[in-house]
């Protein structure tokens, strides 16, 4: 048997590495490709295989708990600079190993990155406007087991195993609904200023999550409003939140390392307008250019 290893492209997939990896495929007409990494190397499968245009199996071995990359039918690819969420059926992969020991040597502060993701994934899954009842049941699994587990200063085995199970399930979830406002704005804070996507999505969290626990019947876009508060009263439980839903969150994700990093250069404007509109559809609470700027300026509260 032989194997070919293809690593040539940047943590961010770009189009330009994407062809290279097409290009390998083409010549050397493997019988599978394996996906063994985080989430830029299951978007980099994903994304050759695609573009390739052939009929050829994939497999998903994720390496962090996680981005649920190996889960969904979208991969985002930087073409000219900028970040798009490539979405097709065929983008997902056909089988997944969970290989926990392959998340035990994982740093703090990547685990704090991917795991958020996949704890943003599992929230923006459960208060979607396009939630089910399938995208609950993984939505409330993967934040039952993620939550409580992420900000523990040493990780067991265990508690690495329910990570990935976790974010396997979150990255499901999405599969579903998409994601919303959180994830539609960190793109931006990724390709300008250097965050890593986790990192990214976790400074505007707190402000969405005070505005969907929060909003009345007046902003809210998706149906039936009496539903939706009883799912946001649990996801209140869920999170051991009783009080403001806000400091809890920016506590949360400061203990996780993923505050915000006055080292960096940022701009309220050139973050607030390039946000992903078409991931923001998809929140419960009407969005506009102001509320938008607001969340932007919360970042550094």
């Amino acid at each position: 048997m032989t194997v070919i290893d293809f690593d040539d492209f940047t943590e961010n997939p770009k189009m330009e590495d994407v062809n290279k990896g097409v290009s390998l495929l083409h010549r050397t007409a493997p019988d599978v490709v394996v996906a063994i990494g985080g989430g830029s190397v299951m978007d980099m499968a994903k994304l050759i295989r695609h573009y390739a245009h052939c009929d050829i199996r994939l497999l998903a071995i994720p390496t962090t708990a996680g981005t649920g990359a190996e889960s969904t039918q979208f991969a985002v690819c930087y073409i000219d600079g900028v970040k798009h969420s490539i979405s097709d059926a065929s983008i997902l992969p056909d089988s997944v190993i969970l290989y926990p020991p392959f998340t035990y040597n994982n740093s703090r502060y990547l685990t704090s990155c991917t795991g958020f993701d996949a704890l943003a994934q599992a929230i923006e899954a459960y208060w979607n406007i396009n939630a089910t009842v399938e995208s609950d049941e993984y939505a409330v699994e993967a934040i039952e087991r993620i939550y409580s587990l992420l900000n523990k200063d040493t990780l067991s085995p265990e508690d690495r195993t329910n990570l990935l199970i976790g974010a396997n399930g979150a990255g499901k979830a999405i599969n579903i609904t998409r994601t919303t406002v959180p994830h539609a704005l960190s793109y931006v804070l990724t390709s300008k200023y250097g965050y890593p996507h986790g990192h990214a999505v976790a400074l505007t969290f707190p402000f969405f999550l005070r505005l969907n626990l929060e909003g009345g019947i007046d902003s809210y876009r998706g149906n039936y409003y009496d539903r939706y508060v009883e799912k946001m009263n649990r996801l209140r439980s869920l999170l051991n939140i009783d009080s403001d839903a806000f400091a809890a969150m920016k506590s949360y994700i400061n203990k996780l390392g993923l505050g915000f990093d006055e080292n960096r250069d940022f701009d309220d404007t050139v973050v607030s307008r390039g946000i992903n509109l078409e991931r923001a559809k998809n929140s419960p609470m009407a969005i506009d250019e102001d509320l938008i700027m607001a969340a932007v300026q919360s970042i550094r509260e």
